[in-house]
């Protein structure tokens, strides 16, 4: 039998092609999804505008050649805060790498050494994600009390001094400190640690995109125990996500004492905040609302290039802090204003 359709509630014919089903307006989904790319290409042109140094090859070098290590740390913490926890260790993790590769590397090499370091970058990822599954306990207790213990180890192994790297390593320095000349001019080189940054990045966005480690590890963020009721072990992919922070941030580690041709016993602190900054605002970047792969890497970027210009222009450092603060607030608030249904629903 058909049934009568009310014609003063049917949409019209000529209803703006603009609007999505949900009535939503065009340039408002626009804005959400690339709002935050806008701020940063904006905030970039205001720069180039302020002062004539900022767009130049040289510039964007020196702010990728700033970010590596940031980068890093931020890419891998990325996947624990996809499922769901965090990781206050990070920071730590890559000081106590650079510590052990500097310490093994006149004992057994190099390269040795790197593998060495790492492995130790992984057990403390181990020993993080099994404590907070199996041992049930928070992961911020859990990192936090990690954090303080690499601390005391960092502190024990060096005695507070710096580990030199021997001037002879020069293929262990060359992986932090050498270039890529691309012209006669000395200024067109790209450093060989950028080209690393950007081989692990792309490695990072086919893992977390496309294969199932990215896929399991966002299931059990988004629920865990639906993931569980689906047959995914969840345990199993948050310890994996703990082990590939800590990894990533070894990374970081390793290539920190090769630039420097040194290993400091503190200063791993001072990643966190900046890590976690860059994840949430990556989060906002192409409307997705959840932390992603490439929206931490331009996070990172952002940050770094505000730094940049700012100091280029003149900024005191305090006003450089206050800004950068401002504007992830704002960035982070659009997203949020953008989304507000859907994370209202969540406090539901």
């Amino acid at each position: 039998m058909a049934v009568p359709v009310d014609e003063s509630t049917a949409a019209p014919d000529d209803a703006p092609a603009s609007a999505s089903a949900s009535g939503e307006p065009l340039w408002l989904r626009l804005l959400r999804r690339w709002g935050t790319i806008a701020v940063i290409v904006l905030t970039g042109v205001g720069f180039s505008f302020a002062t004539p140094y900022f767009l130049t090859f040289s510039n964007f070098n020196n702010i990728l050649f700033s970010m590596i290590v940031p980068c890093l740390v931020s890419i891998g913490l990325t996947y624990v805060v996809i499922a769901g926890s965090f990781d206050l260790s990070v920071g730590l993790c890559v000081t106590t790498t650079s510590i052990v590769c500097a310490f093994l590397i006149p004992l057994v090499g190099p390269w040795p050494a790197i593998v060495l370091s790492l492995l130790a970058a992984t057990l403390i990822g181990s020993v993080n994600g099994v404590l907070v599954t199996y041992g049930r306990l928070s992961g911020i207790v859990v990192t936090l009390g990690m954090m303080f213990v690499l601390g005391g180890i960092n502190i024990y192994l060096t005695g507070g001094y710096q580990v030199a790297v021997d001037y002879t390593e020069k293929a262990f320095r060359y992986i932090g400190q050498g270039r890529f000349q691309l012209s006669d001019d000395r200024s067109m080189a790209i450093a060989v640690p950028v080209v690393i940054l950007a081989v692990i990045f792309l490695l990072h966005l086919a893992v977390a995109g496309k294969t199932r480690v990215g896929y399991y590890i966002r299931a059990v963020g988004d629920n865990a125990m639906a993931a569980f009721y689906s047959g995914i072990p969840v345990y199993r992919w948050v310890i994996v996500a703990f082990v590939l922070s800590s990894l990533t941030a070894g990374i970081g580690g390793v290539l920190l004492t090769s630039i420097s041709s040194s290993a400091q016993p503190v200063g791993g602190e001072g990643y966190l905040l900046g890590a976690f900054a860059a994840v949430f605002l990556g989060a906002t970047v192409l409307g997705k609302g959840k932390p992603h792969v490439l929206g931490t890497l331009l996070g990172v970027f952002f940050i770094y290039m505000v730094n940049s210009g700012m100091n280029m222009v003149g900024f005191p450092y305090a006003a450089r802090q206050l800004f950068a603060g401002a504007i992830l607030i704002l960035a982070v608030g659009a997203n949020a204003l953008l989304n507000r249904e859907e994370i209202h629903l969540k406090f539901i």
